[in-house]
């Protein structure tokens, strides 16, 4: 179930830019006048071109969209940028549900605040962000929904199971929930996920991790790995202990049958 929860972020905007340009996410946005979206920098449109993504602007009733294309290179992410024409976006979303191409694809909603209270969530949107828009934000919400549906590492993007690891955006989560670790915790668990299936034994932890420089003892990792796991839950057994070794982290959790 989403969890429509605001999103505080405090990201600088070039390195947002730059994590959507790496994952080179694509972005189907339907507003009222698309042809002078671009235009507008307080459209949908314009923010995330702004933010580096690949955007396609149509109209609310689809109109302008391309099935061949879409089926050539279907979109990540639909922003139904309604803003006050709220009732035009609902009617957009009832269409989108209908669609071969596009039902299945993350949606998110654009509002105003005045029209929040009017708001069919059963409508089959998967998160809403309020106008006018704020940049990072709504960089969060989309880098969320993107997140649901890759299914792979990329230069700034580590996924095991329901684990995401942001690491342009320095942030962790789990099924769509930010998980809060603190510096060394997150580079921890960002080392060992990035050398899943390796064995390091502690002082090779402390010294990749920690640096050369620590003057503490290999006690500090294992503190660090048992928080770490607890704020992982379930998923905290990925972190394997490999007797008279050290630590790896496992590719995925066991299967429940074994």
């Amino acid at each position: 179930m989403t969890n429509f929860v605001p999103t505080t972020v405090n990201f600088s905007l070039d390195a947002l830019g730059q994590c959507c340009a790496n994952r080179g996410v694509r972005v189907v946005v339907l507003c009222d006048e698309p042809q002078s979206a671009l235009d507008n920098p307080e459209s949908a449109a314009s923010v995330l071109t702004d933010l580096g993504c690949r955007v396609i602007c149509a109209r609310f009733d689809l109109g302008e969209l391309d099935d061949e294309r879409l089926l050539r290179r279907p979109p990540n992410i639909i922003v139904v940028d309604a803003g006050d024409e709220l009732l035009r976006g609902q009617r957009a979303l009832k269409k989108l549900a209908q669609s071969d191409l596009l039902s299945d694809t993350p949606k998110l909603l654009a509002v105003a605040l005045p029209r929040l209270s009017a708001l069919d969530f059963s409508l089959g949107f998967d998160d809403f962000v309020l106008r006018p828009l704020v940049p990072a934000e709504l960089y969060a919400r989309v880098r969320q929904l993107d997140w649901r549906t890759a299914a792979f590492d990329s230069e700034d993007l580590v996924k095991i199971d329901d684990l995401v690891l942001d690491l342009a955006g320095y942030e962790a989560r789990q099924g769509g929930r930010r998980l809060e670790f603190t510096h060394q915790e997150f580079e921890l668990l960002r080392f060992l996920a990035q050398h899943r299936g390796r064995v390091f034994t502690r002082d090779q932890l402390l010294q990749k991790v920690w640096s050369y420089e620590y003057t503490g003892g290999t006690r500090t990792v294992d503190i660090h790995v048992r928080r770490v796991r607890a704020k992982l839950g379930a998923q905290g057994t990925l972190i394997e202990t490999v007797r008279n070794v050290g630590y790896k982290m496992r590719a995925s959790r066991p299967d429940d049958d074994e």
